[in-house]
């Protein structure tokens, strides 16, 4: 047996003690003994393959919540009912309940053991829609299966303790996104199934996909080496997944049975009052769900700026079904049917999805993932814009919904990523969860707001009532505002987590710096009310035209601008990578260009750099080489979503040898590991 070496955690108080391959958690002044030590430092066969893996876990929970959604029809014929709006939400609702008490649990018992748990709970609960006699035992089906919410969550948690953060937060990306590019072709393959063997075809892949994934987990996935001690606080998870299930319940039902309904009004009233009682609740107990008092000012932000950019992108991406149903025969100011293919319409976020989260994990481990939180922001504030001239227009509709998939990716991925970074490893879980349900807060809300808005502001039109141009153009905008609020939060978010130096430099460092499957979005049903004329709505349309063009020219040409500063840099660009760039003894300026990418500017010593240009959504860094004395050099930054560092040999020489240090470590880990295992 090896000789024993304590490793204290500076900032958790949790001291590790490996033995062999095995560790110890001490917390509290208990110790839990863990499960033995795996942690991918790079990639390799082996961390592929837990990726793979955890994508098609995550497959589940998007077959498990929406795709039955394929064949509610045929589902209330089925049952001779039609409670649509109880079928399509008791999912989600059930997932509200679940998530808070799943996330705590994991944290506790381990991700890997909470997650077979609930893939074996979804199964089951396709297993009982499958053969649901009636319709009762068919909604018990779908709250089992609503547990699959966690899934999401839950793979993040375990790819942040089973992988190193350099690799982590990329890996974290294609966990979240790479399933949504399965979306794009899960019609046709479905279709005929349900064509041949009815709606329960929709269940048995269900069932078969939970069975794969829990096998695969179960063969190939090693636990979380790190939990924490203590206990669930249940009767806080009831309340606190209760409260969520009614606030959500009231917004996902409120537009068929009535906002105004008694049961509807029961339903909130009754939401609110868990919440409250799970916020007295959480400041009374030692070991609360959710720990209100340990969320800090960052996190907080965080949370902010995701529920408020989330809620943005869904609300405005449920509006393809609206477009797409509308022709612009009618007159109305928007419309695309017969323009394009649909098809093309409901599938252009896809891949942005999968593009955004994978490229914002990679990113994020260059810039840090608040940085890409504030660059999927602003890509969607964006798409959110061209789709008040995409209403109208097919190609600026494909091009607006595949820029907010694209913000989609880029926010799901850096929210987790940026959550878990700034939360203790014991606490991944209960973090992750709160993303989470911040993702499925923000759309139903901003949703109920944008629906709002359709039925205050309708026209009538050959005596069948329809939605306006005024709404349409009202519903963008409000996403509009509240992306711009949330880059807002997220600029403040930057500023004060990336004063000193933005870019991890080690794998220690990366691990004090931050890190939905993005679930595609069903369309609501169109929201029709009566108006008595359509007059005054075309001064109305043209008038949000020309702003809307006003906004896209100068968007454009922003683009331009910059796009031709960036390309003509005469020293060197950074196109989607990483360059460095030498200072000659006799340069006086330096030109530079990064584009979602970041450069090192070395100047030489007995030089003074002077930092000129601008790089948005990014930043430049300039310590020594700015504030030393020294012949002066303008270093002129230009470039977007980017970082720039400007650096003496002296400080890129420390980071290589730092490099080789930890490259020597781990390889030294791995030759004891492999004598270990032999």
């Amino acid at each position: 047996m090896h000789a024993s070496s304590p490793l204290h955690g500076a900032s958790t108080g949790t001291t590790f003690t490996r033995q062999t391959c095995r560790r110890e958690l001490t917390v509290n002044d208990a110790t839990v003994e863990l499960d033995p030590v795996v942690e991918e430092r790079r990639w390799s066969a082996r961390l592929i393959g837990w990726v793979v893996v955890l994508v098609l876990a995550n497959r589940v929970a998007d077959t498990v919540l929406t795709t039955p959604q394929m064949v509610t029809s045929e589902i209330l014929e089925h049952f001779g009912t039609n409670q649509v709006a109880w079928l399509n939400s008791s999912a989600l609702l059930a997932g509200a309940i679940w998530s808070p008490l799943l996330a705590k649990s994991a944290d506790i018992f381990g991700k890997r053991h909470v997650l077979l748990i609930t893939l074996f709970v979804a199964g089951a609960g396709s297993v009982l829609c499958l053969v649901a006699p009636n319709i009762g035992i068919f909604l018990l089906g779908r709250l089992l299966q609503g547990s699959a919410m966690a899934v999401v969550f839950l793979t993040v948690a375990l790819t942040r303790q089973i992988s190193a953060p350099r690799v982590a937060m990329t890996a974290i990306g294609i966990v979240t996104s790479a399933s949504a590019i399965i979306g794009i072709v899960e019609p046709f393959l479905m279709e005929p199934l349900i064509d041949r063997f009815g709606f329960q075809s929709v269940f048995v892949v269900s069932v078969a996909l939970a069975a794969a994934a829990a096998l695969c987990i179960r063969l190939f996935i090693p636990e979380s080496p790190i939990r924490s001690n203590g206990r669930v606080d249940v009767s806080g998870a009831l309340l606190l997944g209760g409260g969520l299930a009614g606030v959500l319940g009231y917004a996902s039902l409120g537009q068929d049975l009535g906002w105004l309904s008694g049961g509807m009004i029961a339903l909130l009233v009754a939401g609110v009052a868990a919440l409250a009682g799970w916020g007295i609740l959480a400041l009374r107990v030692d070991e609360p769900i959710v720990d209100i008092r340990a969320l800090s000012r960052p996190l907080l932000l965080t949370l902010l700026a995701i529920v408020l950019a989330a809620g943005s992108f869904q609300a405005v991406i449920q509006l393809t079904d609206l477009i797409a149903s509308v022709p612009p025969e009618l007159g109305l100011g928007y419309g695309l049917k017969d323009a394009g293919p649909n098809a093309l319409l409901f599938a252009a976020p896809a891949p942005g999805i999968v593009l955004g989260g994978i490229f914002a994990g990679w990113l994020a481990t260059r810039i840090g993932p608040a940085r890409t939180l504030l660059g999927g922001i602003a890509i969607g504030t964006v798409g959110t814009l061209t789709m008040l001239a995409g209403v109208s227009s097919f190609p600026l509709a494909v091009a607006g919904f595949g820029l907010l998939g694209t913000a989609a990716g880029a926010i799901n991925t850096s929210g987790f990523n940026l959550a878990t970074g700034l939360a203790p490893p014991e606490r991944h879980g209960v973090v992750s969860g709160l993303v989470s349900v911040m993702l499925a807060v923000g759309g139903a809300v901003v949703t109920v707001a944008g629906t709002a808005v359709l039925n205050a502001t309708p026209t009538v039109i050959d005596g069948t009532p329809q939605n306006s141009a005024t709404g349409m153009y009202l519903y963008i905008l409000i996403a509009g505002i509240l992306f711009v609020l949330s880059t807002v939060t997220a600029i403040v978010l930057v500023r004060k987590r990336f004063a000193p130096r933005q870019a991890p430099r080690s794998a220690e460092a990366a691990e004090r710096a931050p890190g939905s499957t993005a679930h595609r979005i069903t369309p609501s049903p169109r929201h029709r009310a009566p108006r008595s004329s359509a007059a005054g709505g075309s001064a109305r349309t043209r008038a949000l035209r020309l702003t809307a063009g006003i906004g896209g020219m100068l968007l454009a040409g922003v683009a331009v601008f910059f796009g031709v500063q960036i390309s003509t840099a005469g020293d060197g660009t950074a196109l989607l990578g990483y360059r460095q760039v030498a200072v000659g003894p006799d340069q006086e300026r330096v030109e530079v260009g990064a584009l979602l990418g970041s450069v090192d500017v070395v100047v030489p010593d007995g030089v003074r750099a002077r930092v000129a240009g601008r790089v948005v959504f990014g930043g430049t860094e300039c310590e020594r080489a700015c504030s030393e004395p020294g012949r002066e050099i303008v270093v002129d930054a230009v470039g977007a979503f980017a970082m720039v560092d400007v650096m003496r040999p002296g400080e890129i020489l420390a980071d290589e040898r730092e490099q080789a240090r930890e490259d020597a470590e781990d390889a030294r880990e791995r030759a004891q590991e492999a004598r270990d295992d032999e």
